[in-house]
């Protein structure tokens, strides 16, 4: 009888450095880059500066870094720390599936740290790792109806972190699919209904996606199989599989492993325009090409007018958000945002919420629901959104965008990768430190060890 976990557990434990392609595998380091540069970023959040003190005084033993600090602690926390703070920012990669990145890369560094990984191997988990969990997302996805009532992410990228793990240490196939087996049993809830995007739950509950823990268990779980702790290696498969654990309606276990090793869908994450939910990246695109063709006098706007699919209709509405969290999921804020030259692709200031002037003008944004644009976001997974400014002289300008700028079709230039990065990075770690790390993994399959590209503090 086919199992889907067996084959996964088999293409995970056989695939090679040498069987990835050249663009694959720069895409990768990009992949790489974007993510420690959220994660040191996210770390000038109070947020952030909680979950660091937190764990920082659990202490333990010195195993991998915390990027932002330079502080080492146990790689279980490490891991959970920096995968936290990868998505603090929401400015983290999108893939298929969620923010594939977050339960990836900072777990993978963390234990690559640990046991002195080479690049080139710790390059081959995260690619690998990628393949696999677009696969466990893409097959077990839910219909739109049921994600309109129960979704999570975290619930399924638990296994990013797992397998990982199971390729940094290098794991059979019976190993790995043990592995997948635990963390199936830690994964979160799929609980991003009452995280605090409704409207009525406001604000944004401060663990965001959860995706510390996710990292954290997916580690926890490939350690416990060193061990010789049993799990069950057929975590997938059949009518009680993963699939509806996770509150899936649907699956299809072909999915799973179509195509692995040779459609490389690590290639289809892209990576972040504006430090926001990637929801709202149309309607911020569709106000800059306004501001860019049209001489748009702010202080004289009467109206903003927002068409677009029900998600942002119904959740994204708010017009005080009651900080950076609750901002990220508040179109009428990063709207008036753009339009006062403080782009969200700058990233998001506390000095901007209490701004008088940003309030004001996004109490002129009024979203309404398009059903063309929720017939293109729930059948062909794009984001429509057309928004509309009128002036009080009666000048009227409007935009319509369908793909953000980021997304594979629209894709970031490497340059505006590395500058976000630096924008980032440096006044946390220091410039010197900043470029040292775009250096080392632009040549990370060369390192023999990756503790020596970690950022090392000004």
């Amino acid at each position: 009888m086919y199992s889907p976990t067996q084959a996964l557990s088999e293409y995970v434990a056989e695939a090679k450095f040498e069987d990835i392609p050249g663009n694959v595998v720069k895409h990768a380091k990009d992949c790489i880059l974007d993510s420690v540069g959220c994660t040191i970023g996210g770390a000038a959040l109070d947020h952030g500066k909680m979950m660091i003190d937190f764990y920082s005084e659990l202490g333990g033993p010195p195993e991998a870094t915390i990027l932002a600090t330079g502080e080492k602690l146990p790689c279980m926390h490490t891991a959970y720390v920096n995968s936290y703070l990868s998505n603090l920012l929401d400015f983290d990669d999108y893939a298929i599936g969620g923010h594939l990145g977050a339960t990836i890369i900072p777990p993978g560094l963390a234990l690559a740290e640990k046991i002195r990984a080479s690049g080139k191997d710790f390059i081959t988990a995260v690619v690998i790792a990628y393949e696999a969990l677009s696969r466990i997302a893409e097959s077990i996805a839910s219909s739109p109806e049921r994600r309109a009532k129960v979704w999570g992410l975290a619930t399924h990228q638990i296994f990013g972190s797992a397998i990982v793990a199971c390729k940094l240490l290098k794991f059979n196939s019976e190993q790995t699919a043990n592995t997948l087996g635990l963390s199936g049993a830690s994964a979160p809830v799929p609980f991003l209904r009452k995280f605090g995007q409704e409207l009525q739950d406001r604000p944004i509950g401060g663990l965001k996606n959860n995706y510390g823990w996710a990292s954290m268990g997916g580690i926890l779980s490939a350690s416990l199989t060193q061990r010789g702790l049993s799990g069950n290696k057929h975590i997938f498969d059949g009518e009680k599989g993963f699939w509806i654990m996770a509150s899936s309606d649907q699956r299809d276990f072909e999915k799973m492993t179509l195509n692995l090793g040779r459609d490389y869908l690590i290639t289809r994450a892209g990576f972040k325009n504006y430090a926001s939910c990637y929801f709202t990246h149309t309607s911020l695109d569709a106000i800059a090409l306004i501001m860019v063709k049209h001489k748009v006098n702010v202080n004289e706007i009467s109206s903003i007018r927002v068409k677009t699919f029900g998600e942002l209709v119904s959740s994204f509405g708010v017009t005080a958000p009651a900080n950076i969290l609750d901002a990220q999921f508040s179109l009428p804020h990063l709207i008036a945002l753009e339009l006062l030259g403080k782009s969200p692709s700058k990233g998001l200031s506390e000095d901007n919420l209490a701004d008088p002037k940003v309030r004001t003008l996004a109490e002129k944004v009024s979203i309404e629901l398009s059903p063309e644009a929720e017939e293109g976001f729930l059948k062909r997974m794009v984001y429509p959104s057309s928004v509309s400014i009128e002036q009080t002289d009666g000048s009227a300008y409007s935009e319509t965008v369908d793909i953000p700028k980021g997304a594979p079709e629209r894709k970031l230039t490497e340059e505006e990768v590395r500058a976000k990065f630096m924008r980032l990075s440096a006044p946390l770690v220091g410039a010197g430190a900043s470029e040292a790390f775009v250096h080392n993994v632009e040549e990370l399959e060369k390192r023999k060890d990756v503790s020596i590209v970690i950022p090392m503090r000004r």
